[in-house]
């Protein structure tokens, strides 16, 4: 025999099967490792978010009393305290802190604010809170 073919036929047979399998654990494991990081990192941003949320005038505190007032639950019924959250909104500085507060509130709620005010309040309220939000500098 020649000693090309000799050489070929002593080559590892590799099976196509094998290595789609490889690929596709590689990939699972690739998937696994990104979403593993991506949790701990949004448990590591909320847990800031909570701790800064102790702290009156950061964007945490804010977005915090603005939850309570969300789900505020009352010996007659529940219901948003629409009082707290007018009070809450004045008393954001501007509207770079509000842009502030809106992450805040996402990364310790994983909801959009806008989308939460709209909601919870009635839409005379809700044009109210808005008001209050564009009259900001």
């Amino acid at each position: 025999m020649i000693p090309a073919m000799m050489a070929y036929k002593s080559l590892p047979k590799v099976n196509v099967s094998s290595q789609i399998v490889a690929a596709i654990l590689a990939t699972a494991a690739g998937a696994g490792t990104f979403i593993g990081i991506r949790y701990m990192v949004k448990n590591l941003k909320q847990g800031l978010r909570e701790k800064n949320a102790l702290y009156e005038g950061n964007p945490a505190a804010y977005a915090t009393q603005l939850k309570m007032a969300f789900e505020n639950d009352t010996w007659f019924g529940w219901g948003t305290d629409e009082e707290v959250v007018f009070r809450t909104l004045e008393e954001i500085p501007g509207k770079a802190m509000f842009s502030k507060v809106q992450n805040a509130y996402r990364d310790l709620y994983g909801n959009n604010l806008a989308a939460d005010l709209k909601d919870e309040l009635s839409t005379e309220d809700y044009i109210q809170a808005m008001q209050i939000l564009n009259s900001k500098s």
